[in-house]
């Protein structure tokens, strides 16, 4: 089954496996690396050191960390894009962010990820 969660304020798309009781996670490579950039850019405003060479395994350990030291959960960068949409772009883009429970610039920053893991390998 496909489904969207939430991990340490970046939403992920994965697929929920579930045999004999067991209930397993699958993330896709693309969005792993994803989740990893997520990471990099947002431990340090929690006050936990990030880096290119910090492994996936480290930086969900930092914010597991960062999440229980705050009794809270952490929260995507909010940006002020500096441009306008066509009015008909901007109405698809936050009815598509509706749909999938995040905002506007949640879905822009995911797309934009995703397009520079693709480039970029």
């Amino acid at each position: 089954m496909n489904y969207s969660i939430n991990l340490f304020g970046y939403h992920v798309d994965c697929k929920l496996n579930v045999e004999e009781d067991r209930l397993q996670l699958d993330i896709a490579e693309e969005d792993q690396k994803a989740l990893k950039q997520y990471l990099i850019r947002v431990l340090p405003k929690y006050g936990r050191e990030a880096s290119q060479t910090s492994t996936l395994d480290e930086l969900v350990k930092l914010a597991i960390d960062a999440e229980k030291t705050m009794e809270g959960h952490m929260s995507e960068p909010k940006l002020k894009l500096p441009y306008e949409f066509q009015p008909e772009i901007k109405e698809k883009l936050i009815e598509a962010a509706a749909l999938q429970d995040m905002s506007a610039t949640q879905l822009l920053i995911r797309i934009i990820e995703r397009k520079y893991q693709e480039v970029m390998g």
